[in-house]
């Protein structure tokens, strides 16, 4: 009956150690579109086309988001502005890498799966298109 105390709140099922949740990914998509720098009214209004979002919710999302590194707040007169302290594409991406890096498996015939190309031929294209990729950054422009 002793059951040691479990520690509440969603577990990082990202594989990073900034993950980000549902509501924060949300709110980084709406960022994505505004020009920097960004009121949460901004972004309140910006997520009403998907339905109604209280600005204190939208607020204490994107302080976390602050303490978490992935938006930097300045004062800006009687109200914080907001701008992403990191390329939301590369944070994107390595949220994905990671998740598909966790899951184990091979990753090339991963990726074939989730681009619905038969993993049996793909990977071997895959694998070779990685390669002409890798070659082509080391090739002098002229």
């Amino acid at each position: 009956m002793n059951e040691p105390m479990r520690r509440r709140g969603r577990p990082n099922i990202i594989g990073i150690d900034k993950g980000v949740g549902p509501l924060e990914a949300q709110v980084l998509r709406a960022i994505a579109d505004l020009p920097a720098p960004i009121t949460v009214r901004q972004v309140c209004d910006a997520l009403a086309k998907d339905g109604y979002f209280a600005y204190q919710g939208v607020l204490n999302c994107m302080n976390r988001l602050v303490r978490k590194g992935i938006l930097t707040r300045d004062k800006q007169g009687v109200a914080f502005v907001y701008e992403p302290a990191v390329d939301l594409e590369a944070l994107a991406a390595k949220v994905v890498s990671n998740v598909l890096q966790h899951m184990g498996g091979e990753l090339d015939r991963v990726v074939c799966r989730v681009l619905d190309i038969d993993p049996d031929i793909g990977a071997t294209q895959v694998a070779a298109l990685r390669r002409r990729v890798r070659a082509m950054g080391k090739r002098p422009r002229g």
